[in-house]
């Protein structure tokens, strides 16, 4: 995998108890992205997907992998719109200390989107 992703976080702090990693990409000549992490220590709360103008084929899928490789979204993000803004929110949430990294496949090529991951 490939592609390019960027990571924007802002961190939860007194008055403002959520925080929020935006992960920007663009998919490779194969249709994905991957290779950007960022850090969480808290609990996933909810998890957004927003296509870019250069939308993604439909149906292409996002994993968010922790430091072991295990999807803590447990196969929620498959299948993403090509046109709509969609959620996942994890029952009871996904509890984090380390670092996540989103791979999106099947994506098509030249393909983005954001990946905006909301955690307390």
């Amino acid at each position: 995998m490939a592609g390019t992703v960027t990571a924007s976080k802002t961190d939860p702090r007194r008055g403002q108890p959520i925080g929020r990693v935006d992960f920007t990409w663009t998919s490779d000549g194969s249709g994905n992205a991957n290779g950007t992490t960022a850090s969480i220590n808290g609990t996933i709360l909810r998890v957004a997907t927003n296509p870019s103008t250069a939308a993604p084929t439909d149906n292409y899928d996002i994993v968010i992998n922790d430091e072991d490789g295990i999807d803590v979204m447990a196969a929620a993000l498959a299948n993403r719109s090509t046109s709509a803004s969609q959620q996942v929110i994890p029952d009871p949430g996904a509890a984090l200390a380390g670092t996540i990294e989103p791979q999106v496949s099947n994506a098509g090529a030249s393909k983005g989107g954001v990946i905006s991951v909301y955690y307390r």
